[in-house]
């Protein structure tokens, strides 16, 4: 299995962007992640939803406290007002300088590894300096499945015809 053929391809974020791009991006995508570039399109870092949720919806002293949190925590969810604020901030406030990379020679028990290392559920895949796209674990997971799939369907080689 080829890490290249299991990237995704997506877009990439800049300076200029905002929280919406992002969200509108890695929805189209649906991934974690967005890979951030300078100005010159250099890969610098990247943005990941996990972190921006952790930075705009839930604080750090709540996840102290998050199985005890109620069903009724009306006064802590968002509203929309706060939202369409929230959607319009820059998206480099949120930058993070380490990015898990892989290249489309790794294997897919590199880019997992690196996962796990780095606590994400995805990496970016880089020929070079060149993006590719986005490797994630539920595409690694969904690859493996068709794998399967595909050798339970072929006859066993005794089975073959010459």
């Amino acid at each position: 299995m080829k890490l290249a053929h299991l990237a995704i391809p997506t877009g990439v974020m800049r300076r200029s962007n905002t929280l919406r791009d992002f969200f509108m991006e890695t929805a189209r995508c649906n991934v974690p992640g967005l890979p951030y570039v300078d100005e010159q399109g250099r890969l610098i870092g990247r943005i990941s939803i996990r972190e921006v949720y952790k930075q705009i919806a839930v604080p750090d002293h709540l996840l102290r406290l998050a199985d005890a949190l109620g069903d009724q925590t009306d006064n802590l969810d968002l509203p929309e007002i706060q939202v369409a604020e929230m959607l319009a901030l820059p998206v480099e406030d949120y930058r993070l300088d380490h990015m898990p990379t892989v290249s489309p020679r790794s294997s897919i028990v590199k880019a997992l590894a690196l996962m796990e290392v780095h606590n994400s559920s995805y990496v970016f895949l880089l020929d070079g300096e060149a993006y590719q796209g986005v490797v994630t674990r539920m595409v690694i997971a969904k690859r493996m499945i068709e794998c399967v799939m595909e050798q339970e369907r072929e006859p066993p080689a005794s089975d073959r015809q010459p």
